[in-house]
């Protein structure tokens, strides 16, 4: 068997290719030809967009610090993506655009349902983008019926969008208005049991009562001190009587007072004095400590309030279900098919497929097949 030559250079390429020039110019002329002539044929289409995000539909219309928040967060568009996603969305544009006869398909079959539901998906997208909104585009032969599309898609998301979110603000408001109740009564009952300890311990402001207490009983023990050492200097120096029975009654009252704040309203429940440290530093730890829960019940309870307050502004308002960033507007551009790519795209297909085919083809003939098929095998004995 001879060698053919199986191996190439550039200008064999070349070569072949001149060759084969007529075949070649031939291909890619035809293909360049119908290609224009396909492309020409197909319909245009128009596409109609749109930027939005969803509104806070939720409780927490106010932010930690306060502020005014009308954006919805990750939730929400992640929640409009499933609406916008959905069947019931596509089938209202199905029946409202009456799809089956725009796109040509007869919908009275299960089949052929599914076929439109395909198609209009295949010309629909929404998606999120890298600012947390969402774009929606829609596209059509029609650029005032892309645009009427958009349109209608935008009020049925919102439209699913508040269905979901308002059947919930009802339950909302029940919690709301339990939750106050239920610290109302609380409150109340609290408010009770330290009205009780106070009328018990004649407390009525701890910290002033603390002071004023341990002010009087040092003035007072001072003042004891001093009519005791008085009245043995009295008797001593044998002073006039009507001097020690002065002295002696203010020893008495001071005593007498002493015994009182020293637990003397304790000892004998008939005597009511505000004045008994020992009823004071029995009821002054539980005192604080009703006084503390009332003063954080109350802080609950205001919070609960203003929280119910936001939720019933925003919830009962009019404020729309999304915010559109980028309105519609009618395409005046086509946007499929860009014909001058597909015209390039199958010359250049062509072209790369006409070389390999004509190169294949020269190498095939090269070869002797008689030689292959029928080469008889060396003996080496």
């Amino acid at each position: 068997m001879s060698k053919e030559k199986t191996n190439y250079s550039l200008l064999d390429i070349i070569g072949i290719l001149y060759r084969w020039k007529k075949p070649l110019l031939i291909l890619i002329i035809s293909v360049t030809i119908g290609s224009i002539i396909v492309s020409s044929l197909l319909d245009n289409y128009y596409t109609a967009y749109a930027t939005f995000v969803p509104t806070n539909e939720e409780q927490k219309l106010f932010d930690s610090a306060g502020n005014l928040t009308l954006y919805g967060g990750d939730d929400a568009v992640s929640r409009v993506l499933i609406f916008a996603e959905s069947s019931p969305f596509v089938s209202h544009m199905i029946q409202k655009f009456k799809l089956g006869d725009r796109y040509n398909i007869d919908v009275s079959t299960p089949k052929g349902q599914n076929r439109v539901e395909k198609h209009f998906r295949k010309l629909y997208d929404i998606k999120r983008n890298k600012h947390s909104g969402l774009e929606i585009s829609i596209q059509d032969k029609d650029p005032q019926v892309a645009y009427d599309m958009v349109i209608a898609a935008l009020d049925k998301i919102e439209e699913l969008y508040r269905a979901a979110t308002s059947g919930n603000k009802g339950l909302i408001k029940e919690t709301y208005e339990k939750a106050i109740a239920e610290k109302e009564s609380e409150l109340i009952t609290v408010a009770d049991t330290l009205t009780t300890l106070r009328k018990k311990f004649n407390i009525f402001d701890v910290k002033q009562q603390s002071i004023t207490l341990s002010g009087v009983l040092t003035t007072l023990e001072g003042r004891l001190a001093y009519d005791q050492a008085k009245l043995i200097t009295f008797q001593e120096m044998n002073a006039p009587r009507d001097s020690i029975i002065n002295v002696k009654a203010r020893i008495a009252g001071a005593l007498r007072q002493r015994e009182l704040m020293r637990g003397g309203s304790t000892n004998n429940p008939d005597i009511e004095t505000s004045s008994d440290i020992y009823a004071f530093n029995k009821g002054r730890d539980p005192v604080i400590y009703w006084e503390t829960k009332i003063a954080n019940l109350n802080e609950e309870l205001s919070l609960i309030i203003t929280q119910f307050a936001k939720f019933k502004t925003h919830a009962y308002s009019n404020i729309a279900g999304i915010i559109v960033l980028e309105p519609v507007q009618v395409p005046n551009l086509k946007s499929y098919p860009i014909r001058s790519f597909m015209v390039i795209g199958s010359t250049l297909i062509a072209i790369i497929l006409g070389v390999i085919g004509v190169l294949i083809l020269d190498a095939y003939k090269r070869i002797n097949w008689k030689d292959v098929l029928y080469e008889k095998p060396i003996n080496h004995t």
